[in-house]
């Protein structure tokens, strides 16, 4: 089962995903497409040098391993 779960900022999104995140049978990946949003703006966000370093930068790659599997997802 996959579950994907929006919020506003400054709700309740971290305790859910602290909670998800704590239970063996999830996994959870936050904010998976920033790196494909600041490569693509361009914008100074902070740590955008690490994100960008660290996850895939297009979107299309992102979506393919949210849709195929949990394991090949950066977490």
């Amino acid at each position: 089962m996959r579950i994907a779960m929006w919020s506003r900022p400054r709700n309740l999104s971290t305790a859910m995903m602290r909670a998800f995140e704590n239970r063996p049978d999830c996994s959870v990946v936050d904010e998976p497409f920033y790196a494909a949003y600041l490569s693509a703006t361009g914008l100074d966000h902070p740590a955008h040098d690490e994100v960008i370093a660290s996850q895939p930068t297009d979107w299309r790659e992102v979506a393919e391993q949210l849709t195929t599997g949990c394991d090949s997802v950066a977490r």
